[in-house]
């Protein structure tokens, strides 16, 4: 992925629009992006994440469209979710520097907002826990949608 170089205030722009981060101040956002926060951007076919490396990097895509894949049994890579602008990727290894769990795929040209550990640690506590509590509100969405889709299934 290559890093966008743009001016500090249109990321702020961009990152207030995201209800991610609605309950941000421009304080927050401010240090967030000056932490080590950045724009990037990657191109059709190109893998943002990969499954078993150990990365603790949060995407929130801002435009575009990713794939999130897993690996079967025999080898193959199947999808298992789209991932629209807004969404967030990458979670639990942000928070858990545990390897990732499946490996995600641009569908096409996607510009990023890539948050790393030393961005968050560069925040103040109260906002190191809004990100935490809005990254726990996207995995009970995540998980909510697929109990439902289980359950549409039965």
């Amino acid at each position: 992925m290559k890093q966008i170089n743009t001016l500090r205030h249109k990321v702020i722009q961009l990152l207030n629009r995201l209800d991610f981060f609605k309950n941000f101040s421009d304080t927050d956002i401010t240090l967030l992006v000056e932490g080590k926060g950045m724009i990037v951007l990657a191109e059709e076919g190109e893998y943002v994440i990969k499954e078993g490396t150990i990365d603790p990097t949060l995407y929130i895509p801002l435009s575009g469209e990713l794939e999130v894949r897993i690996t079967n049994e025999a080898g193959k890579e199947v999808p298992v979710a789209k991932i629209p602008p807004g969404e967030t990727i990458g979670e639990a290894s942000f928070l858990t520097d545990n390897p990732r769990s499946a490996n995600v795929v641009a569908l096409k040209q996607t510009v990023m907002f890539r948050c790393s550990r030393v961005a968050l640690n560069n925040l103040a506590p109260s906002a190191r826990e809004k990100i935490k509590d809005q990254i726990i509100i996207k995995l009970v969405e995540r998980l909510n949608q697929q109990n439902q889709t289980l359950s549409n299934r039965q």
